[in-house]
């Protein structure tokens, strides 16, 4: 096993309190009591258990759902206050902490407006958004503006998972609701989300975007030849989608902590699109540490997985 000189984890999840308050009492009761409190340890027992772990840097982000499913009033003020407070902690220690700004997509223009401000103004590395905005995805049209910011800024767009709409869930699992979290639907939504905007025309409007997904590239890689192949006999206009994953997509480990699909997704992606991460506190870093140490990778390479990509995208 080989450790790599530095190791930077995105996606790294936490809340501030005004986030907190808008999950129901018996969801905030849930993680309170699964994650210890640690949600909102940022940044002094998050260090701790950085250090420990032997992580030198994280991207932090307020986790699912944040603003998206929030009126719009509220994902403003929220998102502002979430992203002032995560620039602090990024200025406070900037070898440490780095940040994804919350952004108010329940209100299009606000979302461009928050996302300029904690670009240029407190230092935040990109945006992230949690799926869809009440049943609306980012592909449509009245989002356009906000993609084109992210394509100017050179910033990434960090597409997380969420809770899929009612009527989704409701056809597609019925009386299996476990299925539409985590293990299964949040997947499939969140690589569908991103099939939209390729097929949109979003990256060939926008070609400078770049846009990150986790957990091993939400299915995506596995399935990519036969995607590029039925999507243009399907009378798609959009170019293979192996070649937008290649040029402004990103993917990311986060609770994916197993190496045959990080061959599958090197095989099919190369090397330079693929980023660690943990997705603490939800996965535990040792864990997440100890398998990176043992990848069945070069020694270059584990040093692009570990810190080189996320430097390069994020210019960390």
């Amino acid at each position: 096993m080989r450790k790599p000189s530095r190791i930077i984890a995105l996606d790294e999840t936490c809340w501030t309190p005004g986030f907190r308050e808008t999950h129901p009492p018996a969801r905030r009761d849930m993680f309170d009591k699964f994650m210890k409190g640690r949600l909102g340890d940022v940044p002094e027992g998050r260090l701790q258990r950085m250090d420990e772990a032997g992580i030198d840097l994280q991207v932090l982000s307020i986790i699912t759902p944040g603003p998206q499913m929030l009126e719009p009033e509220l994902a403003i003020r929220l998102s502002r206050e979430a992203n002032d407070w995560m620039g602090d902690v990024s200025r406070r220690y900037p070898k440490r902490f780095a940040g994804f700004a919350a952004l108010p997509t329940p209100d299009p223009r606000a979302a461009v407006d928050e996302l300029t401000r904690a670009v240029e103004e407190l230092g935040l590395k990109g945006g992230l958004v949690n799926g869809q905005t009440h049943g609306v995805y980012l592909d449509d049209e009245r989002f356009d503006p906000l993609l084109a910011r992210f394509a100017k800024l050179r910033v990434p767009l960090y597409i997380h998972p969420a809770d899929l709409p009612k009527p989704v869930i409701d056809t597609y699992f019925g009386p299996y609701p476990a299925l539409a979290g985590p293990c299964w639907g949040w997947a499939i939504d969140t690589g569908t989300h991103l099939l939209r905007l390729m097929a949109s025309g979003a990256f060939d409007r926008h070609p400078e975007l770049k846009v990150i997904i986790g957990h091993m590239g939400e299915l995506i890689p596995f399935q990519l030849k036969r995607i590029d192949k039925v999507s243009q006999w399907m009378g798609g206009k959009m170019r293979p989608a192996s070649e937008y994953m290649r040029d402004n997509v990103f993917i990311t480990t986060g609770s994916v902590f197993q190496s045959q699909p990080l061959v599958c997704a090197v095989l099919a992606l190369g090397i330079d699109n693929v980023l660690f991460s943990i997705d603490d506190p939800i996965e535990d870093n040792h864990e997440a540490v100890e398998w990176l140490k043992r990848v069945p990778l070069s020694d270059a390479d584990q040093e692009k997985l570990a810190h080189g990509n996320t430097e390069r995208l994020l210019r960390l």
